[in-house]
């Protein structure tokens, strides 16, 4: 996914949806710039708690290969804006 298409699953998404945005081992992968950013999107995105960033492990590593992850963000429930009650 690049940026654009985050911010716009981010806008779009429905509370409590969710997408698996890599499937990999981020943390060793992350030298590269495309996943770097991508990545950092979805960061910046859970710190402004509009997500949540969870992994779930789909296959065991061993000495000759590192685990495989999929690192999925769910949409958080958006804070309704309180209505002014008519008077």
């Amino acid at each position: 996914m690049n940026i654009e298409e985050i911010k716009k699953w981010i806008t779009k998404a429905n509370p409590n949806e969710s997408i698996i945005y890599y499937t990999g081992h981020l943390a060793e992968e992350r030298d590269k710039i495309e996943i770097r950013k991508m990545a950092d999107a979805f960061w910046i995105a859970a710190q402004q708690k509009k997500i949540d960033l969870f992994q779930k492990k789909i296959k065991e590593g061993n000495p000759n290969h590192k685990p495989i992850y999929e690192y999925i963000a769910r949409r958080l429930k958006s804070e309704r804006k309180k209505s002014n009650p008519i008077h």
